[in-house]
């Protein structure tokens, strides 16, 4: 909390228990005050480089410091003329994929792997994995691969990578001089959903990990090089598809990934920022799983969406700051506490 302003209000030793307070439709500073909230944005006002950040919104050159790298990043993804979609949601049939089939795909995939790489395409395969059969691994990046495992590829645009490039690094920039919150990656995990005649794989742009020894997702990644209203619909159903995956991957039944707004995208369309909050219940998980009870309502998975965020404009970043920082940290409390 600020010093000031818990001395305006006299509220220096005070806990929310020992105060008297009146009754009202709105909350008070004080009230505000006697909550214990800890505001992040005023974390982040504590350090020179976020004030060389401000700065550098003056069209001036980019200063020094850690924010340096991500403004870089930034003023580059603003400029993207690519207007082109790339799906990270690939459905696949059960019913046809026989033993046989996935073993000789494996096979293929691991050559690609032992293939001098000539051109890097971006491009990440999926795996083929079913229920009771070894996983197989996924292709490096860089490695194109043989040419019938194309339409198993992601390619990734060179303007995309920058977009990737503009928001994890002003999301580790936020972070990472805070010792109590979790770090942002880069690394492209992907989620399998499996159903009783269909799976299919979501692959991420990166993910909020809490730092364990299981790399565990606290929250995903997701980023396109062209603004999000040019492709609004394809957007939303593939975060929705990514959600549902990682929800399947990892049910966390006693854990606090289910809590409300645990699950949740980070999302940079070109130079605009969005957070998106999946929320559900049981019934929901009941649903994915094929073990709703008969005639039982029907459950949806609900998708909150908010902003987007201009990265050209500083008041806009720094009204985001706050909340992105407050995300990390509270992913790493979440992972500090023990399962029920």
């Amino acid at each position: 909390m600020n010093g000031d302003w818990t001395a305006r209000h006299n509220v220096s030793g005070t806990t929310i228990h020992d105060a008297t307070l009146n009754s009202a439709s709105t909350i008070s500073e004080k009230q505000y005050l006697l909550l214990q909230v800890l505001e992040a944005d005023r974390l982040l006002a504590t350090f020179q480089s976020r004030a060389n950040y401000r700065q550098s919104f003056l069209n001036g050159p980019i200063l020094e410091g850690t924010f340096a790298l991500a403004k870089k990043y930034q003023s580059q993804a603003a400029v993207s003329r690519d207007e082109s979609f790339q799906s990270r949601v690939a459905f696949s049939p059960i019913a046809n994929r026989t033993r046989a089939k996935v073993g000789n795909l494996a096979q293929k995939m691991r050559a690609a792997q032992l293939q001098t790489p000539t051109k890097s395409t971006g491009r990440a395969a999926i795996s083929s994995e079913v229920p009771g059969t070894p996983e197989v691994e996924d292709s490096p990046f860089q490695t194109p691969g043989p040419e019938e495992l194309a339409p198993l590829m992601y390619p990734q645009t060179k303007d995309e990578q920058i977009v990737n490039a503009a928001l994890v690094d002003f999301l580790n920039a936020l972070s990472m001089h805070f010792p109590q919150a979790s770090d942002w990656t880069l690394h492209r995990k992907s989620f399998k959903a499996v159903f009783e005649n269909a799976a299919f794989e979501a692959r991420t742009d990166g993910y909020l990990e809490d730092g364990g020894s299981s790399e565990r997702v606290r929250a995903l990644v997701e980023v396109k090089p062209m603004l999000r209203e040019k492709k609004l619909n394809p957007i939303r159903m593939q975060e929705a598809a990514q959600m549902v995956a990682w929800i399947m991957a990892d049910p966390d039944p006693t854990g606090a990934l289910n809590l409300p707004g645990r699950r949740l995208h980070v999302s940079q369309d070109r130079h605009q920022i969005s957070i998106t909050f999946a929320e559900y219940d049981s019934s929901y998980i009941q649903y994915l799983n094929n073990r709703l009870p008969p005639n039982a309502p029907r459950p949806f998975l609900t998708m909150h969406e908010f902003g987007p965020w201009n990265t050209n404009v500083r008041s806009e970043m720094e009204s985001i700051g706050g909340l992105l920082l407050a995300i990390a940290l509270r992913a790493y409390a979440d992972a500090a506490q023990p399962s029920k």
